[in-house]
């Protein structure tokens, strides 16, 4: 396996389980590039400072099979003075796609 990113992010749990609208905290997995290190909860500002320091982030998805598979670059938006945790360009809401709740 090759690295993907300096960390990976397999979950999510939301401020507000009824509106899924901002993420509160990420489960976070170093990326050691021949391995996947040990997921730790980070909080949503632990995360925009990393990525504001140049860290790099990916989503990942365990398969069946226990292997985790490569998701989607996480990038920071920023609309309307609010900084969001996305994978798409297009929302105004932190969003990541397919990954599990904590």
């Amino acid at each position: 396996m090759t690295k993907w990113a300096d960390y990976l992010i397999s979950a999510i749990r939301y401020e507000n389980e009824m509106f899924k609208n901002a993420i509160a905290y990420l489960k976070v997995h170093p990326d050691y590039g021949e391995e996947i290190g040990a997921g730790s909860t980070w909080t949503k500002e632990e995360v925009i400072s990393a990525m504001y320091d140049g860290k790099t982030f990916y989503t990942i998805v365990k398969e069946h099979n226990g292997e985790w598979k490569k998701g989607s670059h996480v990038a920071l938006v920023t609309k309307n003075g609010k900084t969001v945790i996305t994978d798409t360009e297009f929302t105004d809401l932190d969003y990541l796609t397919n990954l599990q709740e904590l």
